[in-house]
């Protein structure tokens, strides 16, 4: 592996990562982190010699408009932008994007986790953007990039799909996402001398909340109880048996 996050403070590579039946999740396929908007040349160079093969933007509208990620035009890397959040008026700012409910949205039922609604607020409304990014993870060539602002939980999300599909155990797909809570402080300190976010998100609370592991597990717990799991349900989104097995070639290798 060539990089160890070239700048990146929430980078991590999913390479290592056991599955229940003792295979691995292949280094250099799937890597998360936060947005990419403070990388150097440097570091873009390094990521590129790494691996790096396509781009995940998991960010609304207003902040790819307001900080574009410099890999966007990069040659030799496949930039690919899905939004979360519903549709919202072209100037919202991610604040107001992220201000949902589930009495406004008829999505079923909610748990008693807010962490873990959102996660389910996203499958319920932005089915074809989650579907998307799976897609593209499962079809890169060589190391997928997904990333959001902090890379908390649109991150979290995708890279939970990706790890449940693929078999591995809860509590290590829920120790993962609570990781984020280690550079939460430093990466929204950098976060907050973009103005994109200090001048109009306003409200520092929706970043300042930690990743807990015990969300990821509320999650992956509904999903099992309510679906029969991650993978019944993105079924019946559309994700089919051709994906599934392309996802399972990239992450475990042939």
């Amino acid at each position: 592996m060539a990089t160890d996050g070239a700048g990146l403070l929430n980078f991590r590579d999913l390479g290592g990562t056991p599955t229940a039946s003792g295979r691995l999740i292949q280094p250099g396929r799937l890597w998360r982190s936060e947005m990419l908007t403070f990388l150097s040349p440097d570091d873009m160079e390094t990521l590129i010699a790494g691996g790096l093969s396509d781009v995940i933007d998991l960010r609304t509208d207003y902040e790819v408009a307001g900080s574009p990620s410099p890999l966007r035009a990069r040659p030799g890397v496949a930039y690919h932008h899905f939004n979360y959040f519903p549709a919202v008026d072209e100037g919202a700012t991610l604040a107001e994007s992220a201000d949902w409910d589930f009495e406004s949205h008829d999505v079923g039922t909610a748990t008693t986790d807010d962490a873990a609604n959102s996660f389910l607020m996203m499958l319920a409304l932005r089915p074809d953007s989650v579907l998307a990014a799976l897609r593209v993870i499962a079809n890169a060539r060589g190391a997928a990039l997904v990333h959001c602002a902090v890379g908390r939980d649109r991150t979290g999300l995708t890279v939970a799909l990706c790890l449940t599909l693929m078999g591995v155990p809860d509590d290590l797909i829920a120790r993962d996402y609570e990781l984020t809570a280690d550079v939460m402080d430093t990466v929204i300190e950098r976060q907050w001398s973009d103005p994109t976010y200090a001048d109009q998100v306003g409200d520092r609370s929706l970043f300042d909340i930690r990743p807990r592991a015990a969300s990821m597990l509320r999650l992956l717990a509904y999903l099992r109880d309510v679906h029969g799991g991650a993978l019944p349900l993105l079924r019946s989104l559309g994700w089919t048996d051709s994906d599934q097995a392309a996802l399972e070639a990239h992450l475990l290798g042939r």
